[in-house]
């Protein structure tokens, strides 16, 4: 192993060794023309004198046919390759950096020839005339991002060849492959390739690539061409045309593609924003600019702050809420039986609560949101012994909607009240509920993702009503109480008209919206009822499905605060889903402070979204 390990070393050490150049003589020990012939690849040949030298060739040297550089050892000495009419230095493969040369010849002709096989590359200056028919790439090496100036003292004809450029701009500044020519530069039926790095290209970027001293008559095969810069999706690179460089010059710069922003979005609301950035591209507005100079990714998040997607989504959101906050209700006065108690019977209660809800991005690329809130719930329920009662309540609450994905925040208050019958029978029993409420809403959305912008804010106010009608039966099995039900929600939400201010291009108005919910259930309760060491408890868990017939998600139109914007901006509110499985429970359990402690828990959830609520609170009966 101690040997194979050796062998390694000693490989890798004859692939980047030093030939060292000590005598001008044309053949013979320390001579060029034995440097080139021992030469591996990968190998350094470097001069080693201490005064200027001339080394005059009797023949022809050898062929290049790998991985070579040249170097001279003493800064400041100039070593002179005479060819003394012999053929031209013959880069004939492999990664070459001739940088350090000095070919010299008294007839016109190519002293340095690289054929097509080859890649020439190097930081530095070639002195002779070069003929390149592979790839050109300035830079210590052919990586892709190394940048270099390949100088060339003589003439360049790099016909059908190709110049490999590579161009950075990063850390606020820019830089180039270049190559100089002090002679002629030929190009017949050239290709230039372009490698970009760094992430700050921007229209108006322009890059000197190729300079001759006297003339540079022909063109490269695809110098017409736009070249696209990667994730750069409205960015292209073209010839410069504008006059900022000679006609002895080769420049190019960077524009606007006039790509539409819509090619990188695919969510309905995002299509709609960026329509509206549309309208402000080529005006001059700093933040448009911006966006054309960025990623698609930058584009996709500019397009969700634009968005007032946070409005309709909270009609869906106060939907879901005062259907679950109904359920509630109806867990709270269902087929309730005060033992002992002469009628007419009175409950009165209070319980708080807490909700988490959440709702995933839909299909539509739709921002979902995250809910929490908090609040009262205040009863009070009369029955008699014909089976009928009637009930009123109110809720008051607070809490915000977040959504994903975007910065938008809104501050939410809500007070509804009710009322509600029902009606208990031999075979099945009805119940009915309905009521109203009034929501305040203080909303803000970021819009620090588009250069200038700030933020907008709105304040406004809502309405709501809804209705639930439920019927069922009850029949008893093993001490439980089953009760199979169908039930109907049927709620509508108004937001009143929306003004933001803040932003001076991007606030919104709109006329306000509303939404509407037609929700079926179909659920199976379980309920039973025995005494605990501190008193009667009962136990109830409802389970089932729940659908909504009507369009599941509601629309806002608004208009732009901008002058120059004619775009209006559509934005739906998430799609939450048609169905759900849910589940409630309710505990009512030991006595305190003179009434029955409760308890209770209620989910929903589908794929796309889910909704959690837990309340505690007490019920006094007389």
């Amino acid at each position: 192993m101690l040997t194979i390990a050796g062998a390694a070393i000693s490989t890798q050490s004859a692939k980047s060794a030093d030939i060292t150049v000590t005598t001008n003589a044309d053949s013979g020990t320390g001579s060029l023309r034995e440097a080139l012939t021992n030469a591996q690849s990968g190998d350094r040949i470097v001069f080693d004198f201490p005064a200027n030298t001339t080394i005059t060739l009797g023949s022809s040297l050898p062929s290049i046919t790998s991985d070579l550089s040249f170097t001279t050892l003493n800064a400041g000495v100039t070593v002179i390759i005479d060819r003394g009419g012999f053929a031209a230095l013959d880069l004939a493969g492999g990664t070459i950096n001739p940088t350090g040369l000095t070919v010299d010849n008294a007839v016109d002709d190519p002293d340095i020839i690289a054929s097509a096989s080859s890649v020439v590359v190097g930081n530095g200056t070639v002195t002779g005339d070069m003929t390149i028919l592979g790839a050109l790439s300035p830079g210590a090496n052919a990586n892709a991002g190394t940048i270099g100036t390949f100088d060339v003292v003589g003439d360049l004809d790099l016909s059908n060849g190709q110049l490999q450029v590579d161009l950075n701009a990063s850390n606020g500044s820019t830089s180039e492959d270049r190559v100089t020519v002090s002679g002629d530069a030929t190009v017949t039926g050239a290709t230039l390739a372009f490698r970009f790095s760094g992430d700050q290209f921007q229209t108006g970027q322009q890059f000197l690539i190729l300079d001759a001293g006297t003339a540079l008559s022909t063109t490269f095969s695809n110098q017409t061409d736009a070249f696209a810069i990667p994730n750069r999706p409205f960015l292209e690179l073209i010839a410069d045309t504008s006059g900022a460089f000679t006609a002895d010059q080769l420049g190019f710069t960077v524009q606007d593609n006039g790509v539409s922003f819509a090619t990188v979005v695919d969510g309905c609301n995002q299509l709609s924003a960026v329509a509206i950035l549309e309208d402000l591209r080529g005006t001059g507005h700093t933040g448009v600019d911006a966006l054309v100079n960025s990623s698609g990714d930058t584009m996709s998040s500019a397009a969700n702050a634009l968005s007032g997607s946070i409005y309709p989504s909270l009609i869906g959101a106060e939907i879901t809420h005062i259907q679950n906050n109904l359920e509630s209700i109806r867990d709270r006065v269902m087929l309730q039986r005060y033992e002992g108690v002469a009628p007419p019977a009175i409950m009165s209660w209070a319980r708080a609560y807490g909700v988490s809800a959440q709702v995933k991005e839909d299909h539509c690329k739709t921002l979902g949101y995250y809910q929490e809130f908090g609040g009262m719930e205040l009863g009070l329920a009369v029955s008699n012994q014909q089976g009928l009662s009637s009930h009123c309540f109110a809720h008051l609450g607070g809490g915000k909607v977040e959504t994903s994905g975007a910065d938008q925040h809104a501050d939410i208050e809500s007070y509804r009240g009710g009322g509600s019958v029902e009606y208990v029978g031999e075979t099945l029993y009805l119940l009915a509920a309905g009521g109203a409420g009034v929501q305040s809403y203080d909303v803000s959305r970021s819009l620090a993702v588009i250069e200038g912008s700030t933020s907008a804010q709105s304040s406004f106010d809502g309405t709501s009503q809804f209705g639930y009608f439920e019927s069922g039966t009850v029949f008893s099995w093993h001490a439980i109480n089953w009760i199979p039900y169908l039930g109907l929600h049927g709620t509508r939400v108004e937001l009143d008209p929306i003004a933001e201010a803040g932003d001076v291009d991007f606030s919104l108005s709109n006329a306000g919206g509303s939404g509407d919910a037609l929700r079926g259930v179909l659920g199976l309760g379980l309920q039973q009822s025995g005494n605990m060491g501190l008193g009667p408890a009962t136990t109830r868990i409802r389970f089932g499905w729940l659908h909504e017939y009507l369009d599941p998600n509601e629309i806002f139109v608004s208009s732009v605060a901008s002058p120059a914007v004619t775009s209006l901006l559509t934005d739906s509110g998430v799609n939450a889903g048609r169905d759900w499985g849910f589940m409630r429970v309710q505990l009512d359990l030991f006595q305190f402070l003179g009434g029955q402690t409760s308890l209770a828990y209620q989910g929903q959830a589908n794929s796309r979204s889910s909704f959690n609520a837990l309340a505690a609170g007490i019920q006094w009966i007389r």
